[in-house]
């Protein structure tokens, strides 16, 4: 028998567990990873019957300094699980890396063995977990090692109106399907026959260039307020009292004051020749986690401008559009000082870029996605999909971007539009559902029952193929 398991999280329980429900689970089946208060109380009134694994945050702070200094067994289970170290755990994510090293360590090592006590012996699992916080890639590591599926329903974003199941930490994977589904074959075909004529500003553009308003403010302040009176701060994984008042992501007051900066800076002209760097939103699994040895993005646009210098190319560095004013502008001084990097105007249209540039570099961004199926030379860090074309090239390590451009790599980046094509509507768009994976809260959409039913049929067909996996089905 297929077990569930859900890795609570902030907002998606009210879309996961009922898209469960409808792919045939009970809840009293079901796994809950619990991080907060809130999750456990939820967990309570919808699922009291389910198995739940309460994180142990308060023993991690109570254990000596000393203790779980080392990875204990489940941990390095888990890490293996996921392909990463345990470096990547400490320093991932946003809110441990904020704590002591041996708090967070001692957390690590008590996590992964609450999480193994609740999943061994109990058959195959299939764990809705999303990539991103220490505690989800226990969880994953953990059932990937013990046999069962680790996957997340996201957005696709090309077509924005489908989903896929993601999985893998290092890079990004989509589960393939073995259901040949028509609907979504033509999907791509349909995407691809208008796209490449009138592409639009990336989904949530506009939006992004607006300061929150004071009602979104409001909402913001709320939700915070709620979980301090809850956990009362006591929650390793998330942000402390002292965070909000000083981190421009978590404050939008403090986001507001970046803006005027923002607006009075002078950003560099485009140059002639260039490499296109688009920054990547951070703190933010997509660099953190997936994206590994390239989460210091100075740092790596400063080896990349220093070997372009030899080549007569400027680096060409720009801010995510959907972080605009979130980053502090101290960020911005080590690269303004760079000789050979010109920090260009946000409000610059990034497709335009990428067309005039000698290549763009991207760790994971959807804008390799893009470029990808325009043909256009693109590098990625992270292990993509669109990574196996053959206009684009995987370089995983940085400091390996000299011998790259050294040996002008990019002039090799080509691919046809048939084989492009192909790849997009067979291979990628052919693994995705119908139905809207975005943030419940604040997308009323996604919660509908059309749409919930909908993630849960992709939810059956992926435990239909873990079923049939298993030893206990003699396939």
């Amino acid at each position: 028998m297929v077990t569930p398991l859900v890795h609570m999280g902030l907002g998606y329980d009210d879309l996961l567990v009922p898209a469960l429900v409808h792919a045939g689970f009970d809840t009293k089946d079901l796994i809950l990873v619990v991080r907060t208060d809130a999750n456990l109380a939820w967990a309570q009134r919808h699922a009291p019957r389910a198995t739940i694994v309460r994180l142990p945050y308060s023993a991690a702070k109570r254990a000596n300094a000393v203790s779980g200094l080392t990875p204990h067994a489940p941990l390095r289970r888990a890490l293996e699980g996921v392909g990463l170290d345990v470096l990547d755990l400490l320093v991932s994510e946003r809110a441990l890396r904020r704590n002591r090293v041996d708090t967070a360590m001692n957390f690590m090592n008590l996590a992964a063995e609450e999480i193994e006590s609740a999943i061994e012996g109990r058959g195959p699992i299939l764990a809705l977990t999303e990539f991103t916080v220490t505690s989800e890639l226990l969880v994953a590591g953990l059932v990937t090692h013990h046999g069962g599926l680790a996957v997340w329903p996201r957005s696709v974003r090309l077509p924005a109106d489908r989903f896929g199941l993601v999985g893998c930490p290092v890079g990004v994977t989509l589960f393939e399907r073995e259901v040949d589904d028509p609907e979504a074959r033509q999907a791509g075909a349909d995407f691809l026959r208008t796209w490449r004529d009138q592409q639009a500003r990336p989904t949530g553009f506009a939006q992004n260039l607006r300061v929150e308003s004071r009602q979104e403010i409001w909402r913001l302040a709320s939700d915070r307020i709620r979980e301090f009176a809850l956990d009362r701060g006591s929650n390793l994984q998330l942000p402390r009292p002292t965070d909000y008042a000083r981190l421009p992501w978590l404050n939008p007051v403090k986001a507001r004051l970046n803006l005027r900066e923002y607006r009075s800076r002078r950003w560099d002209l485009i140059p002639d020749r260039f490499v296109f760097m688009p920054l990547h939103v951070q703190p933010e699994s997509s660099v953190d986690v997936h994206g590994r040895l390239w989460r210091d993005q100075a740092y790596t646009a400063k080896v990349l401008a220093d070997s372009l210098m030899e080549k007569g190319i400027v680096l060409a560095v720009k801010e995510h559009a959907h972080f605009m004013w979130r980053r502090d502008p101290d960020f911005w001084p080590q690269l303004d000082l760079h000789p050979n990097i010109a920090c260009v105007d946000p409000f610059a249209d990034s497709r335009d870029l990428a067309a005039k540039a000698e290549f763009t570099v991207t760790a994971t961004g959807t804008v390799g996605l893009e470029n990808s199926l325009r043909g256009l030379a693109t590098v990625t860090g992270a292990q993509m999909p669109w990574s196996h074309l053959g206009n684009v090239a995987h370089i995983p390590d940085p400091d390996d971007l000299p011998a790259f451009v050294a040996s002008r790599g990019w002039d090799s980046l080509r691919d046809s539009t048939a084989r492009i094509d192909e790849w997009f509507v067979d291979h990628y768009v052919a693994n995705t559902w119908k139905g809207l994976v975005l943030d419940p809260p604040r997308e009323p959409a996604v919660l509908e029952p059309e749409n919930i039913r909908s993630i849960g049929g992709a939810f059956a067909e992926a435990a239909d193929r873990l079923r049939a996996r298993s030893p206990e089905s003699g396939a």
